[in-house]
């Protein structure tokens, strides 16, 4: 006997999301992952100055020794 498929259960959209959706609905699968490509690579971190970098070293001190610390955690 043949098990019928699962039926898959409906997304649920924000309103404000929702003309988006209808949007990428209409183009074609090569289209749509180029657009979900570049969204992806705009979320990527900016570069920033090493003065800034240098400017921020210090500026926050968690402490601790992190040999120590994977020590203790693995001899137990």
């Amino acid at each position: 006997m043949a098990q019928s498929k699962p039926t898959p259960e409906p997304v649920v959209v924000p309103e404000a999301l929702k003309p988006l959706v209808e949007a990428l609905a209409k183009l074609q699968p090569a289209e749509r992952d180029l657009v979900v490509r570049a969204a992806e690579s705009s979320r990527r971190y900016k570069a920033v100055s090493w003065e800034l970098l240098e400017a921020a070293r210090g500026v926050v001190s968690f402490g601790g020794d992190a040999v120590e610390d994977c020590r203790a955690l693995y001899d137990g």
